[in-house]
């Protein structure tokens, strides 16, 4: 029996990801102890678990990452079966980590070396994808030659990532990092250990944005998501900072489970990837909000808050080329029209169901 295990199951990337292998694996088991709700309230996924339960190959266990004991049950239970493990499970606000560092380190950092370890004793052949963030790089893209125009910042044309974007030669020292990037960090260093070291098939990938329209977008984690939501709502939407030509570029969830199959297909130790949309998904805040209006016809609401927040870049595009160098089979497929309109056509029926 191929076995596929998926850590935050219930969140964006975890549920893309038992969505995208449930067809390809003989068995996909589900692990989230919900513990979004504690960190976001309203941006709780508790009917996603629901949802996922429909698939006739989906078993869930709700299980806390940083439980060694019980994370060490789950993968003991289907053992050499294994073949895949995607570790999505975090906790993902830069803002959120401020206020609780002793938490936010045991989710991300202690959670990953906890779920790595099981692997190691149970199915050390497992191919395993650790989802990591380009906030690992802290303000490092702040220190890049920028140019403001009149919708967004961007980087310089003359510098050699002004076409692709950053690479993963990014620098990752000497700068101002939130506690979730060095939690993150810290993560992301002992997954390449595991790899590199012990030889274990482990990738991480370092997201930007990841976008998909079963996201539950809130003000402190999912900024498209939620400002879809707010304007389907009528709320007033927060721009935060750098006259809210901040820019980032897209990746559907979908497209970022196809990037953990193809690494599965063919896994190279101890790599790390950018997982972005790239230049040709790349907006600022005001951009986006421009092409929401256009697409649907509906005003956005928003609010500019002109300080803005700590070691937030003003502009971030992501280089894929060293992966799609890897697996030129990958290509993302999803742009963020795409994206917007299926935020809004989710969020406009959960509007008629829970007005």
């Amino acid at each position: 029996m191929d076995v596929v295990v998926v850590t935050g199951s219930a969140g964006l990337v975890g549920g893309a990801a038992v969505r995208a292998f449930a067809p390809r694996f003989d068995l996909v088991v589900g692990v989230d102890n919900l513990m979004r709700r504690d960190f976001f309230g309203d941006g709780a996924v508790a009917g996603e678990v629901a949802e996922l339960s429909r698939l006739p190959n989906h078993r869930h266990h709700s299980v806390d990452v940083r439980d060694e004991s019980a994370i060490g049950d789950v993968l003991r239970e289907y053992g050499s079966d294994v073949r895949l493990v995607v570790h999505a499970a975090g906790q993902p606000s830069a803002e959120w980590a401020t206020g609780s560092p002793l938490v936010d380190f045991g989710v991300n950092a202690l959670g990953t070396v906890t779920v790595l370890e099981a692997v190691r004793r149970h199915c050390p052949d497992a191919v395993v994808a650790v989802v990591s963030t380009t906030k690992v790089y802290g303000a490092v893209p702040e220190t890049l030659p920028l140019v403001e125009t009149a919708t967004r910042w961007e980087i310089d044309p003359a510098h050699p990532f002004h076409e692709h974007g950053f690479d993963e030669s990014l620098r990752l020292d000497r700068a101002d990092r939130t506690f979730f990037g060095v939690s993150k960090l810290a993560a992301d260093l002992a997954a390449q250990e595991y790899g590199r070291r012990l030889g274990m098939n482990v990738g991480v990938f370092r997201c930007g944005t990841v976008a998909g329209f079963r996201h539950a977008g809130v003000e402190l984690h999912g900024f498209l998501s939620h400002l879809v939501r707010s304007a389907v709502r009528g709320a007033a939407f927060p721009v935060i900072g750098h006259g809210g030509k901040q820019v980032r570029d897209v990746l559907g969830a979908r497209d970022l489970a196809e990037m953990f199959w193809q690494f599965y297909l063919a896994p190279r130790p101890g790599e790390v990837y950018h997982a972005g949309g790239g230049r040709e998904r790349s907006a600022s805040v005001l951009e986006l909000i421009a092409q929401y209006e256009y697409l649907t016809g509906r005003p956005v609401r928003f609010e500019y808050r002109p300080e803005h927040r700590f070691a937030d870049v003003r502009c971030w595009i992501t280089d894929t080329r060293k992966f799609r160098r890897d697996y030129p089979a990958w290509r993302p497929t999803e742009d963020v029209a795409a994206l917007l309109l299926g935020l809004h056509e989710h969020w406009s029926e959960a509007a008629v169901v829970s007005p």
